[in-house]
């Protein structure tokens, strides 16, 4: 009798945690701390850490401990998320290649703070766009709990030090998350560009209104260009979505050379790019322009094939998008 109760207990409890005995998040409480300058925004069972010293990059974006980023150990430079102004041929005054970034940008220190409704703000110091003679900037980012919905907004910003040199450029998010698992976007319009000496392999499908990268081996550092629809979705090989939403954009209004969104995975099989660029926009002396990106994690739920085209994967998404 007692193994009876103890097996219908067991049945019982696995219900509540929505089957197979998976514990539902939960986003609170909130609480902003810092470690020196590694900022933690934590909100119940997910965690954002922000690291000042450098680059004000997010090395931690998890749920459950589950970390969505590639970290430094996994690839020494090119991890987490970080922020770059696009066009990249607007990098240095040569055009073309414009490698690498701004180091004060992308990876010099941010200073950073804490307010009363936990909000973490990092700021750069003065960087340039070496295509503007006498051109500064500087880049500063806000990160916002939202625990009602279960996310995270994170503001971008650029204010234009110039004294009086006007800067024309978009934003960039740029995201490091681990190869073999399946990244999708909306389909917006347009065709697909892919950049030269992209490997044949690496290709998007067309799908139930979304378009669809499986992570893969490419013997080429390969990228590719597209017009999305204002979101951007990562699954991981254990489950767990990665949800970044920003105004939609048409193709008219990115950045020379850009596209709303860009994929780009290295021939060394580390990390996979996922990267969202918003309207290109001139910004005056002394003026500051932002843009805002929002952040879900959410595990996929169990039965929801995790495959190119699913439509119950697509449907889980949109839901996650709506709330």
């Amino acid at each position: 009798m007692k193994l009876a109760w103890a097996a219908m207990f067991l049945v019982v409890a696995a219900a509540g945690c929505g089957g197979g005995g998976e514990k539902a998040p939960v986003y609170t409480p909130v609480s902003a701390t810092s470690n020196g300058n590694v900022f933690t925004l934590q909100l119940g069972d997910m965690k954002v850490v922000i690291d000042g010293d450098h680059g004000g990059r997010v090395t931690e974006l998890s749920l459950f401990g589950d970390n969505v980023l590639v970290t430094q150990d996994q690839s020494h430079s090119n991890y987490g998320v970080t922020y770059w102004p696009s066009p990249q041929s607007s990098w240095c005054a040569a055009g073309g290649a414009c490698w690498p970034p701004s180091a004060a940008v992308d990876e010099q220190v941010y200073g950073g703070a804490i307010d009363a409704t936990n909000t973490v703000a990092v700021a750069s110091n003065t960087a340039s766009v070496g295509a503007i003679p006498g051109s500064t900037f500087v880049v500063s980012k806000w990160f916002t709990p939202l625990p009602d919905i279960g996310a995270v907004d994170v503001k971008y910003g650029i204010t234009n030090t110039s004294p009086d040199v006007s800067l024309t450029l978009a934003p960039w998010q740029v995201a490091r998350v681990a190869t073999g698992g399946l990244t999708f976007f909306g389909q917006g319009s347009g065709d697909v560009t892919y950049a030269p000496n992209s490997d044949p392999s690496f290709a998007v499908t067309e799908e139930a209104g979304n378009r669809w990268y499986q992570s893969a081996p490419v013997n080429h550092d390969s990228k590719l260009l597209a017009d999305g629809t204002g979101w951007l979705a990562h699954v991981t090989p254990d489950r767990l979505l990665f949800l970044s939403s920003a105004p939609d954009i048409q193709p008219a209004e990115a950045a020379p050379g850009e596209a709303e969104v860009e994929l780009f995975t290295n021939r060394d099989f580390i990390y996979v790019e996922a990267e969202q660029q918003g309207a290109l926009v001139t910004i005056a002396p002394d003026e500051l322009v932002t843009w805002t990106v929002r952040w879900k994690l959410r595990r996929v739920p169990g039965g929801t094939p995790v495959a190119a085209g699913s439509a119950a994967l697509a449907d889980f998404a949109a839901s996650v998008l709506a709330e």
